[in-house]
Formats: structure tokens, sequence, C-alpha cells
């Protein structure tokens, strides 16, 4: 079992870090040859080459230092503070999972263009501008909604983590994961990845999926009525 659970972590960490690594790798090759930094989303466009060891190396640091990190902090836990730990993380799991299967799929069947398609010449085409309320189907373009968005959107779930006593610690990571969403956000429309509606739909999708959560486990973003 516990084989399987660190196999299983390997494998979710290698999927994180390849993200990383493709995104990274596809931005600079983008500024070397002055195409739009965007150009790496589309789902028909950039392909990136990298090291296969440097990729495992990574993950495998990332892999240790964070299960010594997260050992060190649940070890410190009650057994009713791990009951409900176990609670919110598989609550987050299903906000994850849920939030971005609705991304996804409304994605696929929007067929938005992208800022810099429309703007510049991409791949002998350049693309149309559409409102975020039509649908074009399928036509391999992606802008909308913005997958960078809500998967930023998750640390929007972060606060659940911290005990619910603690309101100074629920605060620090509400605000936290807020402020990253609203400057991956900012990001995404700056480089011409996604409009302003695009990443504001991934926000009230995260916004909306999350209170429902939350909700089913009786929990708030700040629990007020924990020093009462």
């Amino acid at each position: 079992m516990s084989l399987s659970a660190l196999g299983f972590s390997y494998w979710s960490a290698w999927g994180w870090v390849d993200g990383w690594m493709f995104y990274g790798v596809t931005t600079l090759n983008n500024i070397k040859t002055h195409q739009a930094l965007g150009a790496a989303n589309n789902s028909i466009g950039a392909t990136a080459t990298y090291s296969f060891g440097l990729e495992a190396l990574f993950t495998f640091i990332i892999l240790v230092i964070g299960t010594f990190l997260i050992y060190k902090w649940l070890s410190k836990k009650t057994y009713e503070e791990l009951s409900q730990l176990i609670i919110v993380a598989i609550a987050g799991i299903a906000v994850v999972y849920v939030s971005n299967s609705i991304v996804n799929t409304m994605k696929v069947n929007w067929g938005r263009f992208r800022p810099y398609e429309i703007k510049e010449i991409v791949s002998s085409t350049k693309g149309t501008f559409t409102n975020c309320w039509h649908l074009n189907g399928a036509t391999g373009h992606q802008s909308f909604p913005s997958g960078h968005t809500i998967a930023a959107a998750a640390a929007l779930f972060l606060p659940f983590f911290a005990d619910r006593k603690n309101l100074k610690g629920q605060k620090i990571l509400a605000y936290s994961g807020l402020i990253f969403t609203l400057l991956m956000m900012a990001a995404r429309v700056r480089i011409g990845a996604h409009f302003l509606s695009d990443t504001t739909m991934s926000l009230i999708i995260a916004a909306l999926v999350t209170f429902v959560a939350t909700k089913a486990i009786g929990y708030s973003f700040i629990e007020e009525d924990s020093l009462n």
C-alpha cells in the first residue's frame, strides 16, 4: 500500500514538473524566435524537447522535500485534526477534478481563438474574435475559459487546510490564494493567451465549485465562529 501511494505521488509530481518544464522551455523558445508568449498554450501548437533525466531529478527532489515538510506538519496534528484534514483533502480533490472537468469541456466546445492568434498570423491562419457567449465548436482553439486560472484558483481552497481555530492562518492562506489567482489572471491576459472574460469565467467556476464543496463539509473560508 505504501509503495503504491509513493508511486502515485511520484507520478502526480512528475505531471506537475512536466507541465512546468514544457511551458518554461516553450516560453524561452518563443522569446528567442520573437513569437507570442502565449503560443505555448495552444493544443494544436507548441512542442518542446528537454532532458528526461533532469525532469526525473526535479520530480524526485520536489517529492522528497514535499514529503518531509508534510510529515513534519502532520506529525503535530491530533487524531481529530487528522480526521478533519482527510475530509478536507477529499473535498479538495473533488473541487480540482470537477472545476477542471468543467473548464476543459467548455474549452473544447467554445473553440475560442486566443488574443495573440487574432493579432498575429499563426500556422498560416489568422483567428477571428468571437464573444465569450458564442460557441464555435471543436476548432482546436481553447481560449475560453482559462486553464491556468482554474489551476491557480485551486489555491483558494488552501484556507481549509489551516486549523479551524487558527483564524490568522486561515486569513493568510485565503488572501494569498486570492492574490496568486488574480496575478495569474493578469499574467494570462498580459501575454495575450486569454481575454479577461476567459480568466474571469474560470475564477467564477472555481469560486462556485469551492463554495458548494465547503458547504457540503460544513466549513467556511474563515471560521469567525471558532473564536466565539
